[in-house]
């Protein structure tokens, strides 16, 4: 479906290891996304997913990769 005249829509896939020394700067930037989101991507918890999570190592599915109230909830299978 195309977006509105005058609307916005961003969507990003990457495919990246995160070291953990970036945790925090990603935390940040993932913290300042999400205050960007409007009320049609947040849950009702006022939480934003902004995508999955899943460390290297996992075979299983990527987890949720949740900002409430700006902080972010790693999934703890990728949080060193």
């Amino acid at each position: 479906m195309p977006a509105a005249h005058g609307a916005r829509r961003l969507a990003l896939t990457s495919r990246q290891e995160i070291h953990p020394d970036g945790f925090e700067p990603a935390g940040e930037l993932l913290g300042r996304l999400a205050a960007k989101a409007g009320d049609r991507h947040r849950h009702q918890d006022g939480a934003v997913a902004l995508g999955r999570l899943r460390a290297y190592e996992d075979s299983g599915p990527p987890a949720p990769l949740l900002v409430r109230d700006g902080v972010v909830h790693w999934p703890c299978t990728c949080r060193p």
